[in-house]
């Protein structure tokens, strides 16, 4: 991996034929309460991300952040693309890792269109799909709704990783065979790589989460896989080792 460049709300990484641009959608703060047995007391925060994948075959954008639709101190993800230097009718495809609010909001624009016009088709884990077509603001992405599997791969060089529990169709990237991006695996390092076993309040099946979990972390490592996730600390990707009975996360710097 080959940090390529970097700003305050965005940083691209080069693997191979693939560039991955990790895009800042802002940070709220939410209830340490929600790490389901954690014992953390006050507020924790909670950072946002969407990344950018592009290939010879056009970009493909996950997730799209929460726009004005969820906390304050998010929405930031056009900001990002400006000061990354892309533009929004670059982007050629789209994929969900869930249909959460802080992961689909950014699909629609002010007005209620298309925020990214020229992207045909938006990937969603079949099991997921009946709840974006329940969501009325997503009303205008339904004609371009396009079912994903384990292993289908929404462009060239990225293969979709089935990570349920978080929702029940909870989907991994993995990009070049290098690089994981796993959505809400985690959602505070802190606490849970040296302690995966510890679950989010929003977990739709907790026991499933901490299995997709266990699972993909000790996958990373044995593989040697980069990981990328929505609520990392900055930037957002870096490696995992194993530590003592759990793991620990290493972000990308440069130099």
């Amino acid at each position: 991996m080959r940090i390529a460049r970097a700003g305050r709300l965005f940083l691209t990484v080069e693997l191979g034929e693939m560039a991955v641009t990790m895009l800042s959608d802002g940070e709220t703060r939410l209830p340490g309460r929600f790490l389901a047995g954690a014992g953390v007391a006050g507020e924790i925060p909670i950072p946002v991300r969407a990344f950018l994948v592009r290939g010879p075959e056009g970009c493909l954008l996950i997730d799209t952040g929460a726009a004005d639709q969820w906390q304050a101190g998010l929405g930031l993800l056009p900001e990002a693309m400006a000061e990354a230097g892309i533009r929004a009718g670059e982007v050629t495809a789209l994929a969900l890792t869930h249909p959460h609010t802080d992961h689909v909001s950014g699909l629609v624009d002010g007005d209620g269109g298309l925020a990214f016009p020229n992207a045909e088709r938006l990937f969603v884990a079949v099991e997921d799909l009946m709840a974006v077509r329940a969501n009325p603001r997503l009303r205008p992405l339904h004609p371009r709704l396009m079912p994903l599997e384990q292993g289908d791969g929404p462009i060239r060089g990225v293969t979709a990783v089935n990570a349920p529990g978080h929702t029940a169709g909870h989907m991994a990237y993995l990009v070049e065979g290098r690089l994981l991006i796993w959505g809400d695996l985690v959602h505070h390092a802190e606490v849970q790589f040296p302690r995966p076993e510890i679950t989010w309040h929003h977990d739709a099946d907790p026991d499933l989460a901490r299995a997709s979990r266990l699972q993909l972390m000790e996958q990373a490592v044995e593989a040697g896989w980069l990981v990328a996730g929505a609520h990392l600390p900055a930037p957002g990707i870096g490696r995992i080792e194993r530590s003592g009975r759990g793991y620990s996360f290493h972000p990308a710097t440069q130099g």
